[in-house]
């Protein structure tokens, strides 16, 4: 149970146990008196700790991390280790080191005062258990976080400077930066156009990812290779805040593959990543009366919202249905539904009489809007020549108002106009869905790319009783 204190009364006079925690924004190979190294700054809070009876216990490294937030591995270890009760002192090299960001830090500082940690630092005699510490503390943070935002300024009109030149500011994957220009690195240079080149044929950004991956020798994120796939720095171009402008380096990509790629991400963006590497062939498409995605647990489906299936959940959820034998009944309705297609006249017919009907309806809405909003143009004319009254102005304004809102809104729920579609054809394409399915050679995504052309969603109830069979709980809802 850690030690409780007062407001900021963190630790005895004469605390023993403490933490060395270092920070640098960037290494970089940088060097020189005004650099503060990690061995610099460990030098001296050690100098410090010796004559003030310290015991160090760890020390705690935040490299290549900026100061203006709090979202440091660093921090972190530190946070874990004050609530264990492993330290009492947190020294540092300067207050800049601990950070720049004075909300945060005086939060942070507070959280350790309470577990019995105090602020140490090595350059600016600082000690937080004392009441002249803590103000010396607030206003040294104060001036780092004024000293980062000038540095922040700085950086930009110098980036923007380079920009101008066509040079880049910083590294990206798959160049070296010689004699301060970039340079394509033999190995990742070819690895990165490749993989621009997979993901524009195509191939799924899974697999690209574990590509660049094992080139690279690192482990890589899906999200963070779509994020190198947008860097105009690839077409040889620098950006300059919200300008593109061109670069002397040497691109990666060429331009069409460039924009294939971009096409791509656009049409992928907000995509589910089961939507894009689909894993199992209804994926998407099968959902529970609550319109809740269902989702595969080995053999079986479940509502990720089911209250049988997820402790907590807040939907009655379908069970455990067997994915194959939902399929089956799928395939089965398909193929009735493509007989029903090519044998049931009288079906096919009023289908096309409702298409027609819905068609002269929003034409007839149409129109009662545009005559209204014409109305309103006119009424507003004659009222600036002062030919209408103001109260009868004031009427008839309103009356419009009401009946272009009235066509408008019916309107709106007629939804999206929609051609009429032929049978035959949504009856050939159910017959070629029904033939690819069984091939081992289609992938999943193949075959949802099929199935959404003709179904719209597929909706499982829950068993109305015991083992109630799969094929009377499907309902297989089609576009046509």
């Amino acid at each position: 149970m850690p030690r409780r204190r007062g407001n900021l009364a963190a630790v005895p006079d004469h605390p023993r146990r403490f933490a060395a925690y270092r920070r640098v924004s960037e290494l970089m190979g940088r060097g020189g008196d005004d650099f503060h190294s990690p061995d610099i700054q460990l030098t001296a809070i050690r100098r410090m700790a010796e004559p003030a009876g310290l015991r160090e216990v760890a020390v705690v490294d935040d490299i290549d991390e900026t100061g203006r937030n709090f979202s440091r591995d660093g921090i972190d270890e530190v946070r874990r280790m004050a609530a264990a009760g492993q330290i009492d002192v947190l020294a540092v090299y300067k207050v800049d080191r601990f950070g720049r960001n004075v909300l945060e830090s005086l939060q942070l500082l507070a959280e350790l005062a309470a577990q019995g940690v105090t602020i140490m630092s090595a350059t600016e005699q600082i000690d937080t258990s004392t009441p002249a510490g803590r103000w010396m503390l607030t206003n040294l943070l104060a001036i780092a976080e004024m000293q980062s935002d000038e540095i922040g300024r700085g950086w930009s009109n110098t980036i923007a400077r380079r920009a101008e030149k066509g040079q880049h500011h910083g590294r990206p994957l798959g160049y070296l930066r010689v004699e301060k220009r970039l340079v394509p690195d033999p190995i990742l240079g070819p690895a990165i156009s490749e993989a621009f080149r997979r993901y524009g044929s195509g191939d799924p950004i899974g697999e690209v990812t574990e590509y660049l991956a094992a080139i690279r020798g690192k482990a890589m994120h899906t999200a963070n290779v779509k994020k190198l796939f947008r860097n105009p720095a690839y077409l040889g171009h620098v950006v300059a805040g919200d300008e593109v402008l061109p670069g002397e380096h040497e691109p990666l990509v060429d331009e069409v593959t460039w924009q294939r790629v971009q096409d791509r991400l656009a049409a992928e963006a907000g995509a589910p990543p089961r939507h894009l590497a689909p894993t199992w062939s209804l994926v998407g498409l099968v959902e529970c009366p609550q319109e809740h995605k269902l989702q595969r647990q080995g053999d079986r489906l479940v509502c990720g919202h089911g209250r049988g299936d997820v402790k907590g959940g807040s939907c009655p959820g379908v069970g455990r249905p067997v994915l194959a034998r939902v399929e089956d009944e799928v395939l089965r309705q398909v193929a009735a539904w493509a007989a029903e297609l090519r044998t049931d006249h009288v079906a096919r017919y009023r289908r096309l009489a409702l298409m027609a009907a819905s068609r002269v309806d929003r034409a007839t809405l149409e129109r009662q809007v545009a005559e209204a909003r014409s109305a309103m143009v006119n009424l507003v004319k004659e009222r600036a020549l002062r030919r209408a009254p103001e109260e009868v102005y004031a009427q008839a304004l309103a009356e419009l108002r009401e009946a272009e809102q009235t066509a408008a809104g019916q309107l709106a729920r007629l939804g999206p106009a929609k051609a009429p579609r032929d049978p035959e054809a949504a009856a050939s394409a159910a017959d070629a869905l029904l033939a690819l399915w069984p091939d081992p050679e289609v992938t999943h995504a193949e075959r949802i790319r099929a199935l959404r052309a003709i179904v719209d969603r597929i909706v499982i109830r829950p068993a109305e009783r015991w083992r109630e069979p799969e094929h009377d709980r499907v309902d297989v809802q089609f576009h046509f």
